[in-house]
């Protein structure tokens, strides 16, 4: 999967980087996201004005279609499109 990931510098810059998934847990979907967008929180983030993050994945406003289920998630099912906010 694809990430922007922000660079260990932490000075407003993001890397594509290529990561491993890791297993579902409780409660929780994958979504193979579409579409996602970059906010002005994202910017904030990438520059470290909450506190130095490297290594923090942005975007968090995507859609997409949700892929698998772990147990326990009753209110979605493989293939439900979804927002992701």
């Amino acid at each position: 999967m694809k990430e922007a990931v922000v660079t260990k510098e932490n000075n407003g810059k993001v890397e594509i980087k290529d990561v491993e998934i890791r297993p579902l847990e409780a409660g929780e979907a994958l979504v193979d996201v579409e579409y996602c967008g970059v906010c002005h929180t994202d910017l904030h983030v990438a520059h470290g004005d909450f506190g130095e993050v490297p290594g923090r994945v942005i975007g968090h406003e995507g859609i997409g279609i949700v892929k698998e289920i772990a147990p326990g998630v009753e209110s979605l099912k493989v293939g439900d499109r979804v927002s992701i906010a």
